[in-house]
């Protein structure tokens, strides 16, 4: 039976909600520095000489963003387990890897500039948020926000064939994508947010052996929702949120999570047309896939 899954991030029930088809993707906090081989980051001339600008309308939309989008607010969340925040970071930037859309110093050089664009604006409506601590949710919002807003302007203006250095001294490879990867940079984003379900749902299964799903072929309905109560039970016991509402509805089920650790990122990602950092979502997708449910997915 098909499935609708529809995904709505609530602050402390609270309506602060984020629209957007499911995909997205992100890195690993602090990368630029550690990449680059620079404590002190990528200079300005630098940073900026290797950066394709985006299209007129796309600046407009994110200065109005900016401006007036939604801003940062104190929510009563726990710290997140550290290794699961790791985990969530890391798997997406290795999986934008995969993909050789863009040279990853090149990315760690845009995130570095955003980062840096965003951060005091960011952080003073909030108590002190201390660079580098991604167990603390206000700086994984921000880190996320800023990992998904670089690959969604990577994909954009994605290229098949491009130097990517690898180390401190100037040493350069040339990249050219997989060719069974696409060449349309429009279908970069689903592929991404596919792999990204796969990869987070392998490593549940792996670290939380009596927690995690069971892969049923076609199971009934009933089956269905105890697997993704499941899989929203280990966001929350790893403190990414602090609780899951799961509701079926006729062609499907809801699932309301309270206070994630991206539930400013998500709506600013979609307020801008970038890709959406919803992890709970992408794992739920790859484990509806792997039960042979044909689904569709929107979080708001």
């Amino acid at each position: 039976v098909p499935a609708c899954l529809y995904i709505q991030s609530d602050a402390a029930r609270h309506h602060l909600s984020c629209s957007q088809v499911l995909r997205g993707a992100s890195s690993r906090v602090d990368s630029a520095r550690a990449r680059s081989g620079s404590s002190a980051g990528p200079t300005a001339a630098a940073r900026r000489a290797d950066r394709q600008p985006p299209s007129f309308a796309q600046i407009l939309r994110e200065q109005a963003v900016r401006a007036a989008g939604p801003r940062p607010r104190s929510l009563p969340r726990r710290r997140i387990d550290i290794d699961f925040a790791v985990l969530l970071m890391r798997t997406s930037y290795a999986t934008a890897d995969e993909l050789d859309f863009m040279p990853m110093d090149e990315f760690q050089k845009r995130q570095f500039l955003l980062r840096q664009d965003d951060w005091e604006s960011y952080r003073q409506p909030l108590p002190p948020v201390k660079q580098g601590d991604i167990s603390d949710p206000n700086y994984f919002d921000f880190m996320s926000y800023c990992q998904y807003a670089t690959i969604a302007a990577g994909m954009r203006d994605g290229r098949v064939v491009f130097e990517e250095l690898i180390d401190a001294n100037g040493t350069s490879v040339v990249v050219a994508r997989d060719p069974a990867l696409p060449r349309d940079n429009a279908r970069l984003p689903a592929l991404l947010s596919l792999r990204v379900g796969d990869k987070i749902l392998d490593a549940i299964a792996e670290r939380y052996p009596g927690l995690a799903p069971t892969v049923e072929l076609r199971p009934s309905r009933a089956a269905l929702l105890e697997g993704v109560k499941a899989l929203a039970q280990v966001f929350e016991y790893n403190n990414y949120l602090l609780s899951a509402r799961l509701e079926p509805s006729e062609r499907g089920f809801q699932l309301s999570a309270i206070a994630p650790a991206t539930v400013w990122s998500q709506q600013v990602l979609s307020l801008r047309g970038d890709l959406a950092n919803d992890f709970e979502a992408k794992a739920i997708a790859a484990y509806l896939r792997r039960c042979a449910v044909d689904a569709s997915y929107t979080t708001r």
